[in-house]
């Protein structure tokens, strides 16, 4: 039985007869040898030729490292030590188990005789998708760059945005079977000790066979998982991860995984697109009360019509009354049953779209909901007041920029449904104030998930504040630089004082 852990022999054959046997039944494992004049073995290359450049792998180290050994005298593994500095980092092995992992990484392992030590190198050969516009938070006057599947290309993007040493990362490998990096993010002179010692520990704590998205990782370090609401903003854009780690936030970026991490969040960080730091003062304000509206119609939408047309029918104004009772003339359910038929028909339209190819799903999305909603008022099984209702809460679901948060307030609406279509408007009322507790009483690495909701923040957590000098940063994450020492611009210039929290 071959461990893992078994350290490097200094017989070459016996750590190739090792990796064999790990290897078996893989046919991308590749061992080249290079033998001296007397065909003695001097060091082996071991690699999976699915993961690594061998065009280049033949064209410098093969044919440098074969005509060293050959030409030059010394020890052969100093030799082989030389020549792989000159292309790149080198990693030095002493157990079987890092040389596995160094070549299931897309790394080349050199095994001298003689030696006790191998030394790796990573040269990584596959495909990797190149940098696209963002397909989830699109914007106007941002930038127009998004994550992509490989980690370090993610990393780069990160850094070019914040030039500093205080940013650091943290390097994980998660999985069992995957061994799948993980970084963590941080910038050393703003995050908060505790809150880093937390994150920390709960990315150390878990424990999988396989990883494979980051979605896992936010299931298992959230605070609460009885709760509709996501706990950890996810975001595709590296200008909204630069933002996050300026406020003293961490980030988490997945090898394989094109979406990123933000620890901790708040509610109203996830009504707030990146779109807004680019945008004016008024227009900005503008878009962040449409939304809020957008947020109330909603949830709440077919709930309140609901209320309002079975119980509080004097609370209508009269002309407008007698339109809703005439339509609803020959229609065989309740207002509620009709809701929820359309909701589900709507959320049906909704998925479909997804899930089809990109050409076919908009144009099932839009016939199909024009063909529904027109079939059913014509065969009278809704009225017509009711399309409207479900398909004005639809779009305004689409405001939402948090896709997360979108699918929760979708949830939500079904329960009050049910509350309006049976307690009215004290019923809704009820439970939009059981719902405003439960969102009180939630904590992301313990910060409150309303924050900064108070009476000196609430004009930069809800609208965005006109033209200030910059002179104080974030307190409420309890940032460890506390404030600025300067601010870095020339003299007479000025930020938004919303932007300054946002790009922190």
């Amino acid at each position: 039985m071959v461990l893992h852990s078994d350290l490097i022999h200094a017989s070459n054959e016996m750590n190739l007869n090792k990796l064999r046997q790990i290897f078996s039944d893989n046919e991308s494992l590749v061992i080249r040898s290079l033998m001296n004049k007397n065909g003695s073995l001097l060091a082996s290359f071991v690699y999976l030729n699915i993961l690594v450049d061998e065009k280049y792998l033949n064209q410098h180290l093969v044919r440098k490292l074969n005509e060293d050994l050959y030409i030059k005298t010394g020890p052969a593994n100093e030799l082989a030590l030389n020549t792989l500095n000159s292309l790149g980092t080198v990693i030095e092995l002493k157990h079987i188990e890092a040389v596995v992992s160094l070549i299931t990484d897309a790394g080349i392992a050199v095994m001298v005789e003689g030696s006790c030590v191998a030394y790796g190198i990573l040269m990584p050969g596959y495909e990797t998708r190149a940098i696209e516009e963002p397909k989830i938070e699109i914007n106007v006057r941002g930038p127009k760059e998004s994550f992509t599947e490989d980690l370090q290309q993610n990393l780069s993007m990160v850094h070019r945005k914040l030039k500093t040493p205080d940013l650091k990362s943290i390097s994980y490998v998660i999985g069992q079977q995957s061994q799948t990096k993980v970084m963590l993010l941080y910038l050393e002179n703003r995050i908060d000790p505790t809150l880093l010692a937390e994150i920390r520990n709960k990315i150390e704590s878990i424990q999988l066979d396989v990883l494979i998205v980051n979605a896992q990782i936010e299931e298992l370090i959230q605070d609460n998982i009885f709760t509709p609401f996501p706990q950890i903003f996810s975001t595709e854009r590296p200008d909204r991860i630069a933002t996050a780690l300026g406020r003293g936030k961490a980030a988490i970026i997945t090898d394989g995984t094109p979406i990123a991490l933000i620890a901790p969040t708040s509610f109203f960080e996830m009504l707030h697109p990146s779109e807004d730091l680019y945008e004016r003062f008024y227009f900005a304000n503008f878009l962040r009360v449409l939304r809020l509206i957008c947020l109330f119609i909603s949830l709440f939408g077919p709930a309140l019509y609901i209320s309002l047309t079975t119980f509080h029918l004097e609370m209508i104004p009269t002309p407008l009354m007698m339109a809703f009772i005439s339509s609803k003339a020959g229609i065989p359910f309740p207002t509620f049953i009709e809701a929820i038929l359309m909701e589900t028909a709507f959320e049906i339209l909704r998925e479909a779209s997804l899930r089809l190819p990109r050409a076919v799903g908009q144009s099932v999305s839009i016939v199909g909901a024009l063909i529904i909603g027109e079939a059913a008022v014509q065969s009278g099984i809704v009225s017509r007041p009711m399309v409207i209702v479900v398909a004005m809460t639809g779009i305004a679901s689409f405001a939402i920029p948090s896709f997360s948060t979108a699918i929760a307030l979708r949830m939500l609406r079904f329960p009050f449904i049910l509350i309006a279509a049976s307690y009215g408007v004290f019923g809704l009322s009820l439970s939009m104030f059981i719902l405003i507790m439960h969102l009180c009483s939630l904590q992301t690495f313990g910060v409150p998930f309303l924050e900064p909701v108070s009476f000196n923040s609430i004009r930069d957590t809800l609208m965005k504040y006109i033209l200030l000098p910059v002179k104080y940063r974030e307190n409420v994450m309890q940032v460890k630089a506390g404030r600025a020492d300067a601010p870095q611009r020339k003299k007479g210039g000025f930020l938004h004082r919303n932007d300054e929290d946002e790009y922190r």
